[in-house]
């Protein structure tokens, strides 16, 4: 349990963590604001958004109790929309490249902590699918002549992962014997779909390199 703080020149983000599961995390950043996030989500219109800014300026309540207190939302609405605000902050740290971190330990007091019913394997899974930088997913990954396998012991935290069909179907294709560039030559997708889906799994723990068998010495007879 305790807070995991993301520090970068533009914005600070925080996870917040009990016995292992985030529950909640907060911003700096202006477009991870719960009300931003729910005029890009398609929950309330411009002219409501502004109108709860004007309202919150004056006011200084909270921008969801305004939001709710104007009847542009509902109290379930306004739950959706808290929960949705605390995962993306929390796939959006998938993307950063360089940051500072520090982990603080210690029992979570907030009174604003939300439990997220989402393991947090599912938010690993759904963050590492975030990444699209090519350059990044190649650099991580091993050579392309490289066997994958099935991981020999995944960690107990990645079982209950729920793989999309689509993930699945190319997990399929990994058997022990495959290179990745027979993997994403065999795989209907194109190659960077197939590659993307690769580092996914292999980010998660599902999947491993497989260990080249050591070479025999040849015994030459004179």
């Amino acid at each position: 349990s305790g807070t995991l703080v993301i520090k970068t020149p533009v914005f600070t983000k925080k996870v917040f963590f009990v016995k292992g599961d985030a529950v909640f995390a907060s911003s700096t950043y202006e477009d991870d604001r719960l009300g931003e996030m729910l005029l890009k989500a398609g929950k309330i219109t411009m002219e409501q958004y502004d109108k709860s800014v004007e309202l919150l300026k004056k006011t200084g309540k909270r921008q969801g109790a305004i939001l709710v207190e104007l009847g542009f939302l509902t109290p379930k609405d306004l739950f959706w929309g808290v929960k949705y605000q605390v995962k993306e902050i929390i796939y959006s740290l998938f993307l950063l490249e360089t940051a500072g971190y520090e982990f603080i330990e210690g029992a979570i007091t907030s009174s604003e902590v939300i439990t997220l019913k989402m393991s947090i394997g599912n938010l690993i899974y759904e963050g590492i699918k975030r990444v699209d930088n090519w350059t990044r997913i190649r650099n991580e990954m091993p050579s392309t002549d490289t066997v994958l396998k099935l991981s020999s012991d995944p960690a107990s935290i990645y079982q209950d992962v729920e793989l999309n069909q689509q993930d699945r179907k190319v997990l399929s294709l990994v058997d022990g014997r495959k290179t990745i560039k027979e993997i994403i030559d065999t795989a209907w997708l194109g190659s960077f779909e197939a590659m993307k889906i690769l580092y996914v799994l292999c980010s998660i723990g599902v999947l491993e390199e497989k260990e080249k068998a050591p070479e025999t010495e040849k015994i030459v007879e004179t």
